[in-house]
């Protein structure tokens, strides 16, 4: 009687497993969701100016990612990608462009797909940070220094100039007016002002620039099944 009772106990386990609820399944936590964000160290340079589409990156995890108190992406881990677009900055104040796609990562000596976006990087040693556009390429923006710098060499240009044809209007009113005509103000004041704007004309924007140690922030696009 104890052996049937027993094996009645058996198939009754078999035929009504626990809930969920009741028994966590290890399994069901292995996954980062979406929307995750995942810090990088950068292993290798990047540059609008210098890098090329295809170039492959490597960078490394900064930290563990933790989902629901378990470590499923350990610090070190690599993670692999390629530069996808390396547009050099351009004038007027036209910012370089890089985009890199993270695309796999590397867990156990095997490579899983990731799917990513980055979302800012950091270069520390340059003291600088560079945002993404919402699709994940970094643009390099304006560079105001060397707008000043464009303008002020510009507009000492342009003030010789406007000198010299203020001079030119004052020679001419000498056995007249004793006065500066009005023509040669506006002349002077029209090369000044398009000094300047030649100033800015003349100016790249920056280019993006990430030294090796730079931070990179990833946010996933799609949940990460960890296997």
């Amino acid at each position: 009687m104890p052996r049937r009772l027993c094996a009645l106990l058996c198939l009754v386990a078999l035929a009504c497993p626990p809930s969920p609820g009741q028994t966590p399944d290890p399994a069901a936590r292995l996954v980062i969701p979406e929307g995750t964000e995942i810090q990088l160290i950068l292993r290798d340079p990047l540059s609008s100016k210098l890098s090329e589409a295809g170039d492959e990156i490597v960078a490394t995890v900064r930290r563990d990612v933790i989902v629901d108190g378990r470590r499923l992406i350990l610090q070190g881990t690599e993670v692999l990608g390629r530069v996808t677009l390396a547009q050099p900055a351009g004038r007027p104040l036209k910012g370089g462009r890089l985009h890199v796609t993270f695309e796999r990562v590397r867990l156990e000596g095997e490579e899983q797909r990731l799917s990513a976006l980055i979302k800012s990087a950091s270069d520390f040693a340059r003291d600088e940070k560079v945002k993404s556009d919402g699709e994940g390429t970094l643009n390099g923006g304006k560079s105001g220094g060397q707008v000043l710098q464009n303008v002020g060499l510009a507009g000492g240009l342009g003030g010789l100039g406007a000198s010299i044809i203020i001079l030119a209007s004052a020679k001419e009113n000498v056995l007249g007016d004793a006065g500066m005509s009005a023509g040669g103000a506006a002349a002077g004041a029209a090369v000044l002002g398009g000094s300047v704007v030649a100033g800015v004309l003349l100016t790249k924007g920056k280019e993006v620039r990430l030294d090796p140690g730079a931070i990179i922030r990833l946010k996933l696009e799609r949940p990460l099944a960890i296997e």
